[in-house]
């Protein structure tokens, strides 16, 4: 299994070929860095006092695999492999996945994206516009229909808000899905195993790979933080800003294309606004703090990156080094693969209890 990667630092090199991670704490911490034209400032700051770093005492995260995960886990790979049948001896039902090939037309014209062929919808899923579904209720393999129906006023296409249509659809496939049962024919079609025990005991070795794998990371993780805040630092406060704005730049250009504000998303977290970007400048201060400890213990310890550590990073990232150097810079996969050397020596180093 490919180990799972979850970078914990906020450093303009890792976001770049990480963005979008989880924080571990508020020392631990990912953010993403937006796009600029202003030049990056290098002098973040220094660390004035390296503390401890080596010797950090952690706790394990439990790795116990429960029968309540387990069977937490079977329960959705059941869900997500239902029994389906075709059906060829009754109409279609709500709940039933229908084949179909339509064309969609205004005033006798075909509009642009009303047509398909082969496409599968599950009725009553809402993926269509209200009526589509409901019309091909009681259906036939094989029966053509034609659906008089009308665009909501506030549809996305402009053409199309509130504009009445007619679709012609063919039915040409019925399937049934019914919950699936863990016996052994169960068992034989999701996977190369012949038994109920045997697959039980699979899903319980990688229930308990992957517990390992996120403790491994958890200790990394806290050992990390743990440097970070044993640390003095004297701070570049013109570089904490250049990496805010660049925070702020992307939260904002995200928002607005899902279509809100910054000030939604906070009350969506239970924050205001000020509250949220008082977040993300302590972001920007954890940034620089991680990058300027990670830089100071590799010159202490004589880390440097080899051809060993690049290719890991590309491994991880789940392409080959060629790419992830053409994608992003020669000098940008080094500063995150050192990222990844120090801290898993400070992990590595660490005291686990």
């Amino acid at each position: 299994m490919k180990k799972h990667v979850r970078l914990t630092l906020c450093c303009a090199a890792a976001v770049m070929l990480a963005a979008g991670c989880g924080k571990k704490s508020d020392t631990a911490e990912t953010t993403t860095a937006a796009e600029t034209t202003e030049a990056e400032i290098t002098d973040k700051g220094e660390v004035t006092k390296l503390g401890q770093y080596k010797g950090i005492e952690v706790t394990k995260e439990d790795t116990t695999v429960t029968d309540a995960e387990l069977d937490q886990r079977i329960a959705s790979i059941l869900q997500a492999n239902p029994e389906i049948t075709e059906i060829t001896d009754r109409p279609a039902q709500e709940g039933d996945t229908v084949n179909i090939d339509y064309v969609g037309m205004k005033d006798g014209v075909a509009f642009d994206g009303g047509t398909a062929e082969g496409y599968d919808l599950e009725l009553g899923s809402g993926a269509f516009i209200d009526g589509f579904e409901d019309g091909l209720i009681g259906a036939n393999v094989g029966e053509e229909r034609s659906l008089n129906l009308t665009f909501p006023e506030d549809y996305g296409n402009a053409d199309l808000a509130g504009q009445a249509v007619v679709f012609d659809v063919t039915v040409n496939k019925i399937e049934e899905k019914k919950n699936a049962v863990l016996d052994d024919a169960f068992v034989q079609r999701v996977s190369d195993f012949s038994t109920v025990d045997e697959f039980k005991a699979d899903t319980m070795a990688t229930l308990q790979e992957e517990k390992e794998q996120s403790a491994a990371q958890q200790v990394e993780d806290d050992a990390f933080a743990a440097a970070v805040d044993n640390s003095e630092y004297s701070l570049n406060e013109a570089a904490v800003e250049q990496q805010y704005n660049n925070q702020l730049t992307y939260y904002e250009n995200m928002f607005s294309s899902y279509g809100f504000t910054m000030e939604s998303y906070a009350e969506m977290i239970g924050q205001t606004e000020d509250e949220f970007k008082e977040t993300l400048h302590t972001a920007a201060e954890n940034a620089i703090k991680q990058q300027l400890l990670i830089d100071a213990v590799a010159e202490k310890e004589g880390l440097t990156v080899e051809d060993a550590d690049r290719e890991s990073l590309a491994e991880n990232y789940g392409t080959d080094l060629k790419t992830l150097q053409d994608t992003y810079g020669e000098d940008m996969v080094d500063q995150t693969a050192l990222i990844y050397k120090v801290v898993e020596f400070i992990g590595s180093n660490a005291v686990v209890k």
